[in-house]
C-alpha cells in the first residue's frame, strides 16, 4: 500500500485533545443559544424520542403537502394525524392538528393554507427563502457571525428537459447574484435522464452544462461545489469534474467535489482526486475544495439494491461509517496536499470535527480546513466553532415559495436520516458534558479512531459475496450498469451484434435443428428494416413432435432425481450468466436501443 493510503497512527494520541476541545464548544455552544434555539432544541428532542410523531411529519410533508386540491389534502391529512400525540410533538402542535382536523371537514382550503403556514414557519431558518432581499439579508447577518452561505437551490425532482432547463436557470440565476459566493449543484438536477450504460454519453452533456455554469462561476466570483448522492452517479461526476478542471478555460478555477465516507470506494477518489490536483495544481496553479460527508441517501440506495438484488453500496454499519470518515479525514489532511486541496469536513458530530481541528493543527495544515454544518440545525454549536476558527461554512437549502413542499420533504428525509438511533444528531439535542449521550457518542468516536487503520475500502457493490440459499427460489440479480467490467461486456457484445447478420435461426426439437419452409424476418429498427435473421416458424406437426419428444423424456427425466435435475438446471444458468450481456445486446439490436 502506498503511503498515500497508510493510515498514520500516531495522531491517535490527538484523541484526548479533540473530547477537550468537544467539553469547550459545548460549553461555549450553551452561552451562545438564543432563546429561540433553545425551544428549538426541545422540539426536536422531543419529536425524535416519539417515533409516532417523526411518522406524522414524514406524512405531513411528504404526503399532505404535495397535494395541490385541498378538499383530497385535507383528506390525507385527517389520515396523518391519527397517530400524533402530545408527548411527540407538545400540546400546542397537538391541540393545533386535531382543531385542524375538525376544521379541514368543513373549511378545507383555510384550513391547509393554515397548516402549509405552520409548516412554513416550523422550517424558517431551515430552508430559506429564494428570493433576493430575504436571502441577501440572511447571509449578511450570516457574515456577521463569521458564517458563510453555501447555497443549494431545492426544488422539484428532475425528470425531463424541461425541469433540468429550469433548475440550471435557477442556479444560474443564483451565482450571478452579488450576496452570493459559494453554491452547490448536483449533475442530477441540472441534466434529465443520466443514463449509467451510456458513460460517455452522460459525461458529454454534464459537461455541456457544467461549462456554462463554471463560465459564471469565474465571471461572478462563485465557488462551486459538485453534490453527491446517488452511487451511480459517483463515477460521472467525478469524470466530470477532472475533465472539465483539467481544460484550459478552467485550468486555474477553484472549484469543489463532494465525497461520502459511507461509500468504500470514496478512498480510491479521494486518492485519485488529490493526485490528480497536485499534478494540475503545479501546471496552472489551480486547486480544488472535497468536502467530506457521511453520506446523504442511505434509504435509497438499500431500496434501489434490494429491488434489483444487489448489496447496498454503503456500509452496512453505523460504525463502519464513522471509521471510514475518520480514515478520510487523516489522509485528507496532510502537507503535502494542502497547496492543491482544501478539505471540507461536514459534520454535526463535534467530536470528528474537533478530532478534524486537532489532526490539522499538529499537521501544521489548518488553513487547509474548512468546518462545515447545516444551517438552522445547531446554531450555538455553528456559533462557537465560528468564534474559534474564525469562520464557519453552513450549508443552506434554499427555495422558491411554489417549491416549498418539495424542499421541505426533503429536508425532512434529511433528517430522518440523521437522526437514527446511532447518529450523533439524534443525540446532541439534549447532550451536556457527562451525560449518557455524551459518554455513548465518545465511546463511538474512540472506537473510529482505532477502527480506521482496519476498515475496508474495498467495493460492497462487486464484492463476491456467498450467495446463501434459504431452500426456495431466488432469482439472479439484475445487471449493475455501474459496474464497468459490465459495461464494457455490453459495449464489446453490442459492436459485434451491430455489423453481424443474416443469421438463421431454426426450430430445435430433441436436440435436432430443422428450418422450416415458413420463415419471418428479423428487422433492424436502426437500419430502416433492414433484415438481420430470419427465424423458422414452427408447424402443427412441429408442436406434435416435440409434446412427443417431452412425453417420452418424462421417465428419464424423473430418473435422474432432484439433484440431476437441479444441476440440469443450475448448468443452464450458468450458460444464461455466461452470455448475460451477449442477451442484452441481442435485445438492444432488436428493439432499436442503442
Amino acid at each position: 500500500m502506498s503511503r498515500e493510503n497508510e493510515t498514520d497512527p500516531r495522531i491517535d494520541g490527538l484523541v484526548s485533545m479533540a473530547v477537550s476541545k468537544v467539553n469547550e464548544l459545548l460549553a461555549s455552544s450553551e452561552t451562545n443559544r438564543s432563546r429561540k434555539e433553545i425551544g428549538n432544541r426541545k422540539r426536536f428532542a422531543r419529536l425524535l424520542r416519539e417515533p409516532a410523531a417523526i411518522a406524522v411529519t414524514m406524512g405531513l410533508t411528504d404526503e399532505v403537502m404535495r397535494i395541490s386540491n385541498p378538499s383530497r389534502a385535507a383528506k390525507s391529512f385527517r389520515t396523518v394525524s391519527k397517530d400524533a400525540t402530545i408527548s411527540g410533538l407538545g400540546i400546542l402542535d397537538y391541540l393545533g392538528i386535531k382543531i385542524a382536523v375538525v376544521g379541514s371537514i368543513l373549511f378545507p382550503k383555510l384550513v391547509m393554507k393554515a397548516v402549509r403556514g405552520r409548516v412554513e414557519f416550523a422550517s424558517n431558518g431551515i430552508i430559506l427563502p429564494a428570493e433576493n432581499k430575504k436571502l441577501a439579508s440572511h447571509i449578511s447577518k450570516r457574515l456577521e457571525e463569521s458564517a458563510r452561505l453555501n447555497i443549494n437551490v431545492l426544488g422539484e425532482a428532475v425528470l425531463g428537459d424541461g425541469e433540468a432547463t429550469e433548475r440550471f436557470n435557477s442556479v444560474i440565476e443564483m451565482i450571478r447574484r452579488p450576496e452570493t459566493n459559494y453554491a452547490s449543484v448536483k449533475i442530477s438536477s441540472i441534466v434529465s435522464q443520466l443514463i449509467t450504460i451510456d458513460h460517455t454519453g452522460s459525461v458529454a452533456r454534464v459537461l455541456e452544462r457544467l461549462r456554462i455554469l463554471y463560465r459564471e462561476s469565474d465571471l461572478h466570483g462563485t465557488f462551486i461545489n459538485l453534490d453527491m448522492e446517488e452511487y451511480r452517479d459517483l463515477s460521472i461526476t467525478v469524470e466530470v469534474f477532472k475533465t472539465l478542471l483539467d481544460e484550459p478555460e478552467f485550468e486555474k478555477l477553484s472549484a469543489g467535489i463532494v465525497l461520502q465516507a459511507y461509500l468504500p470506494e470514496s478512498h480510491f477518489y479521494l486518492n485519485d482526486l488529490i493526485q490528480w490536483s497536485i499534478k494540475r495544481n503545479l501546471r496552472s496553479g489551480g486547486n480544488i475544495k472535497i468536502r467530506i460527508v457521511k453520506g446523504a441517501n442511505l434509504a435509497m440506495e438499500k431500496a434501489e439494491a434490494e429491488l434489483h438484488g444487489w448489496t447496498p453500496a454503503p456500509y452496512s454499519k453505523k460504525s463502519d461509517v464513522d471509521a471510514s470518515y475518520t480514515r478520510l479525514i487523516d489522509l485528507a489532511l496532510r502537507p503535502e496536499n494542502a497547496e492543491a486541496v482544501r478539505i471540507g469536513i461536514a459534520s454535526h458530530n463535534l467530536f470528528h470535527i474537533a478530532w478534524s481541528i486537532e489532526v490539522a493543527k499538529s499537521r501544521g495544515v489548518i488553513s487547509q480546513l474548512d468546518i462545515e454544518m447545516l444551517e438552522g440545525m445547531a446554531n450555538a454549536e455553528a456559533l462557537s466553532i465560528a468564534q474559534s476558527m474564525g469562520s464557519v461554512l453552513l450549508y443552506t437549502p434554499v427555495t422558491r415559495k411554489a417549491d416549498f413542499p418539495s424542499a421541505v420533504a426533503y429536508l425532512v428525509r434529511r433528517l430522518d436520516e440523521n437522526t437514527s438511533l446511532e447518529n450523533y444528531l439524534r443525540a446532541s439535542f439534549d447532550m451536556k458534558v457527562g451525560s449518557p449521550n455524551y459518554q455513548d457518542q465518545k465511546n463511538r468516536f474512540e472506537k473510529s479512531i482505532i477502527e480506521r487503520h482496519s476498515i475496508s475500502s474495498d467495493s460492497r457493490r462487486y464484492s463476491k459475496a456467498p450467495i446463501i440459499h434459504n431452500g426456495e427460489f431466488e432469482n439472479a440479480s439484475d445487471g449493475d450498469l455501474t459496474n464497468p467490467i459490465l459495461r464494457q461486456s455490453l459495449a464489446e457484445e453490442y459492436s459485434k451484434i451491430l455489423i453481424s447478420g443474416d443469421h438463421q435461426i431454426p426450430i430445435v426439437i430433441d436436440g435436432k435443428e430443422i428450418e422450416s419452409e415458413v420463415q419471418e424476418l428479423g428487422l433492424d429498427p436502426n437500419e430502416n428494416g433492414k433484415v438481420w435473421y430470419r427465424y423458422s416458424v414452427i408447424s402443427k406437426s412441429d408442436v406434435d413432435t416435440a409434446i412427443s419428444v417431452a412425453q417420452s423424456a418424462l421417465s428419464s427425466w424423473e430418473a435422474i432425481g432432484a439433484a440431476g435435475r437441479g444441476s440440469i438446471l443450475q448448468n443452464a444458468a450458468n450458460l444464461m450468466e455466461t452470455n448475460r450481456a451477449k442477451t442484452i445486446a441481442v435485445m438492444a439490436r432488436d428493439a432499436g436501443k442503442t
